[in-house]
């Protein structure tokens, strides 16, 4: 059974304001961004106050991305992949934990992914600020010095369960002695 509704007109409004609310050409998007932002949506729109009375918890974060989500080449900008296919897709996902018992494409599913793509927008995720920062390259002497300090904190470590060890051992020798008396 198809979760449609029956209000055509009123649907292709609300999906073209929708739509009008990104830009006409997007980024490209990553698996680690999208990831991300599947995560920070789900934790955004999908809080337990705004579920169904018979949600007892709140929408799980991490959440499965799926391939067509990530957009490395080619026209990132349809629905077929990309920002696009992402933000309708958890839109949907969002709206059947808010509204499990409304159909899949409504008026009020339109309207979620509308504020869902300002968000998006405004949000600066389209420049990239989801996307994760390179590592500085390390000389071979900070590598060297840092590894230097990791096996100095390795030493002082088990030095401190050398010791603990040894008071635990003076401890049981003496209940030991006390008890064989």
């Amino acid at each position: 059974m198809a979760r449609e509704t029956n209000d055509k007109v009123g649907l292709r409004n609300a999906y073209k304001k929708a739509n009008s609310t990104l830009p006409k050409e997007l980024p490209f998007i990553t698996f680690a961004e999208a990831e991300r932002a599947s995560r920070l949506l789900a934790s955004k729109f999908g809080k337990l106050k705004d579920a169904s009375p018979s949600k007892i918890y709140p929408m799980y974060k991490k959440q499965r991305v799926r391939k067509v989500w990530v957009c490395l080449s080619g026209n990132s900008s349809t629905l077929n992949r990309g920002w696009r296919r992402l933000i309708h897709d958890m839109a949907h996902r969002i709206f059947r934990y808010r509204s499990p018992s409304l159909p899949d494409h409504c008026t009020f599913q339109a309207d979620l992914e509308a504020e869902i793509c300002e968000y998006v927008n405004k949000s600066g995720w389209l420049d990239g600020s989801l996307k994760t920062k390179p590592k500085p390259k390390l000389s071979s002497e900070e590598k060297k010095v840092i590894k230097i300090e990791l096996v100095k904190g390795n030493i002082l470590r088990w030095e401190t369960k050398i010791k603990r060890a040894n008071t635990y051992l003076k401890k049981y020798k003496a209940k030991l002695k006390r008890l064989t008396k």
